[in-house]
């Protein structure tokens, strides 16, 4: 769970004289401590009731914060409060147990439309948790926050309180309930299955047929589920192959060796019967991974369909490879991390730990590059991990922990990241990080962030592993035929020449070719590995906002052309980019006026990062003389040692402004003053003629001053970038 935290000081509480002055401490009396009533001072005056979690309208303030006293200092308590106790058992690290502070912060928990307290009026609800956090100036990572809310009874089934998880098994009942709220409930966002039945596919897709124990081969697709899951390294050793198809499509051909399947596959399997379901979807099982690699490629095109036609996805979100369990399927126990108090004959508290955010944003399939489609395009996802099962679809996100299946719900806090306010401002709320497929260029362009900062085994998979998401974007009849090597390059190919490093990179080469083979040309972010991003696009550096972000590039002066060209004489097609445009050589400088020591970057982002080098004149500059600013650059570090120069620029286009990590918003900037610039490195031309068009590789994009370029005498030049 991520807890950000506000500018103001939040309020709380101390023991009184003598204790720490805080700006969100308040005065309260404690009575003298007590162990045989099982509770300190400090929880006892709380004097809790399961009234104080119940549904409220939410313009009514929210109850004041608790101070629990030190880490430390609770942990000792924990030998007679079994409130400290549930909080110590709870916390993820006590490393700085003697330094951080425990706050006790209400929350606004579940949203949904109600009547007031007369029942004479329809109101905005909101149910409370109670989040225990670490002190809010200096400490906010000193343990991961959690909630705590009111247990439900053994004999009801309140709603929005927590609930007993069984080690033995999941609740079939419970998944199904979830499954089937969703389908019914959720029409346009989820999709109802009559509703996305959209005819045969072409040609066909394979299934498990779970009561023939077979494989199948299906245009008209029944129901059926599918499974993602990290394959690993020499974990999948039986996979369909041209030497053992015929024996799997026999009846009974899967149970003859359902031995030979990994866990996670096998556990699937049993899984999707204990569910009512018959049909199964399985990579390794579905698409022959040995012997026909045009089988292969037809069916990895087919990957949208089948995710976003399954009735829902299961996620193996345990483990790093397919041998890691379901836990809580049939017959595989799992551990249970539940930790309760029993604070009054009328209420027992239960801490949800861990919630969504750490038990599934944080694990290793979330990493995987080949997993980020499979998530977008399901419908529904039921993710396992060691000791919870979690329920996302498009509306809603469950948990076994914590009953919230009401059809009114529109937020819960599962859903948000609360920022805990340092005064008397209540907490504020956004919504968590959501993995959402978007048909939008917008959308387009954060996708690619998304899935280029994840890992890919065979970096050749690089193109095929969005594919999918790339095909339901094409689908869309305004944006048909709209993707080259990845690119967007329909309307929009100059501000998709603009993708930036977010950590050093290097190409794309065939996997196990000998020499290596380069794949994807050089100008598209699929020809590289690594993570890359694309301008903010709410950046306007301090200059009036245009009416769409992607209007501030636009075809540059003096003549400046570019376009994609294909020819057809390879075997396979090779686009690439054709460009009349001004060539101009200038060098790389220190200096650097972003005000930053490095670009912005993310915690999926590993080192090194590219530096944001400064663009000079050619000419050294004089004897004690400063480089003349002229504009920006990301590249390798490895160019500090190589200034000198000159490098070959070209231009790309006409740039609105630059953006804040290249130019501070306190220099003075006009509109239309930029232009996008490509720093190439030459590598041969295209024929044999004297006078056939040179080829070159992208090495960097950037943003120059337009009357840098205007300072210099060039002439146009036709060139290839591929």
């Amino acid at each position: 769970m991520r807890l950000d935290l506000g500018d103001s000081a939040s309020n709380g509480f101390t023991a009184g004289p003598g204790s720490s002055s805080r700006a969100w401490d308040r005065d309260v009396k404690l009575p003298p401590e007590e162990p045989s009533l099982h509770l300190c001072s400090r929880h006892r005056v709380m004097d809790l009731k399961q009234s104080d979690f119940a549904a409220r309208p939410q313009k009514h303030a929210l109850p004041p914060d608790w101070h629990f006293g030190t880490l430390s200092d609770v942990i000792k308590r924990s030998d007679y409060c079994r409130f400290c106790k549930m909080i110590a058992s709870s916390v993820s690290t006590n490393n700085y147990k003697d330094d951080v502070e425990v706050l006790g912060c209400w929350v606004p928990d579940v949203t949904f439309e109600g009547s007031d307290g007369n029942g004479t009026e329809e109101t905005t609800m909101n149910t409370l948790r109670l989040r225990i956090a670490p002190e809010m100036v200096g400490w906010e990572d000193a343990f991961a926050p959690f909630d705590i809310v009111p247990l439900a009874n053994e004999s009801e089934n309140d709603m929005f309180k927590g609930r007993f998880i069984d080690e033995r098994s999941i609740d079939g009942d419970l998944l199904k309930t979830w499954l089937r709220t969703c389908e019914e409930k959720h029409h346009i966002v989820c999709w109802r299955k009559d509703e996305h039945a959209v005819g045969p596919i072409d040609p066909f897709i394979r299934l498990l047929d779970l009561k023939d124990n077979c494989l199948v081969q299906k245009s008209d697709l029944p129901e059926f589920v599918a499974l993602s899951y990290v394959w690993g390294r020499g974990a999948v050793n039986y996979k369909l192959t041209t030497d053992n198809i015929d024996e799997l499509f026999k009846p009974g051909g899967l149970s003859n060796n359902f031995d030979k399947l990994p866990k996670t596959i096998q556990d699937s399997i049993k899984l999707t019967t204990l569910l009512g379901h018959r049909y199964l979807w399985i990579d390794s099982l579905c698409i022959i991974q040995k012997g026909n690699d045009d089988d292969n490629k037809v069916q990895l095109a087919l990957m949208d369909v089948i995710y976003s036609r399954a009735s829902f996805t299961i996620v193996s979100a345990n483990g790093e490879d397919a041998n890691a369990r379901l836990y809580g399927s049939p017959g595989i126990d799992r551990s249970k991390k539940q930790y309760t108090a029993e604070y009054s004959s009328d209420l027992t508290l239960l801490s949800l730990v861990p919630d969504f955010e750490d038990g599934v944003q944080q694990i290793y399939w979330n990493t995987r590059g080949w997993t980020y489609q499979e998530r977008l395009l399901s419908r529904r996802l039921v993710f396992f991990t060691d000791n919870m099962v979690y329920f996302q679809c498009g509306q809603m996100t469950c948990s076994e922990d914590f009953n919230m299946l009401r059809d009114d719900v529109t937020q819960s806090a599962s859903q948000q990241n609360i920022t805990l306010s340092r005064g008397e401002a209540p907490p504020t709320l956004t919504r968590r990080h959501q993995y959402r497929l978007g048909i939008s260029p917008e959308f387009y362009y954060r996708m690619v962030t998304e899935y280029t900062s994840r890992e890919m085994s065979h970096t050749d998979d690089r193109v095929n592993g969005f594919k999918g998401v790339l095909n339901v974007i094409e689908k869309v009849p305004e944006y048909k035929g709209v993707f080259v090597w990845g690119t967007w390059a329909k309307d929009l190919l100059a501000f998709s020449l603009l993708w930036q490093p977010r950590q050093e990179l290097s190409r794309v080469v065939k996997y196990k070719s000998d020499p290596p083979l380069i794949l994807y040309p050089s100008w598209s972010w699929a020809g590289w590995t690594g993570a890359v991003r694309f301008d903010d696009l709410d950046d306007w550096n301090g200059l009036p906002a245009l009416e769409s972000p992607f209007d501030r590039v636009r075809p540059a002066g003096w003549g400046v052309s570019l376009e994609l060209n294909k020819k057809e004489t390879l075997e396979n097609p090779d686009f690439y980019l054709r460009l009349r445009t001004r060539v101009g050589k200038f060098r790389l400088t220190l200096h650097d006026r972003s005000g930053a020591l490095k670009p912005p970057s993310l915690p999926d982002v590993k080192e090194p990062h590219p530096v944001r080098f400064g663009i000079t004149h050619s000419a050294a500059r004089k004897e004690g003389g400063e480089d003349e600013w002229l504009g920006s650059i990301l590249m390798p570090k490895s160019y500090r040692q190589k200034l000198g120069g000159p490098y070959e620029f070209v231009v790309l286009s006409d740039a609105y402004s630059f953006s804040g990590e290249e130019l501070s918003s306190h220099a003075s900037q006009k509109p239309w003053e930029a232009v996008n610039v490509m720093l190439i490195y030459r590598s041969g031309t295209k024929g044999q003629d004297p006078k056939a068009v040179p080829v070159v590789q992208r090495a960097g994009v950037g943003r120059m001053l337009k009357s840098a370029w205007d300072e210099i005498s060039t002439e146009l030049e036709e060139i290839l970038v591929e």
